[in-house]
């Protein structure tokens, strides 16, 4: 394994150019293939999530329906998967939630990943798999 900003067995969600990230990466729609066809690799870094955020609703859909349905494939493979969404913006706290600056506009990631998001480090979230 490579030496990535990433908690093996979560979400994790980073800043691009803030954070190590996974040298596979994938657009969202790849991911979402990846994880429906249950052919993911050890580390995953998915790319675009500011897209779904901004303007994708159909995607988003299916990007929340999908890991659902997946949680517990997840939880199950040993070693569990890393997963890393990289965002090109800027990571927010918003009371109890969190959200992605994009062009001075705010997008919350709690639709997407669930009420559970934690801070890890600066430009660093995680949230469990059971969104």
């Amino acid at each position: 394994m490579s030496d990535i900003d990433a908690v093996a067995g979560m979400y994790n969600i980073i800043v691009s150019g803030e954070r190590e990230s996974a040298d596979y990466r994938v657009p969202v729609d790849e991911f979402l293939s990846k994880l429906e066809n249950r052919d993911l690799p050890d580390e995953i870094c998915v790319v675009g999530l500011e897209d779904v955020l901004t303007d994708e609703d159909d995607i988003r859909d299916r990007l929340v329906s999908t890991m659902r349905k997946e949680m517990d494939y997840l939880n199950s493979q040993r070693p569990l998967p890393t997963i890393q969404f990289v965002v090109e913006g800027n990571l927010q706290g918003a009371g109890d939630s969190f959200e992605v600056e994009i062009d001075d506009e705010f997008y919350p990631l709690r639709p997407i990943f669930g009420r559970q998001i934690k801070k890890r480090d600066s430009g660093w979230l995680v949230a469990p798999f059971r969104i």
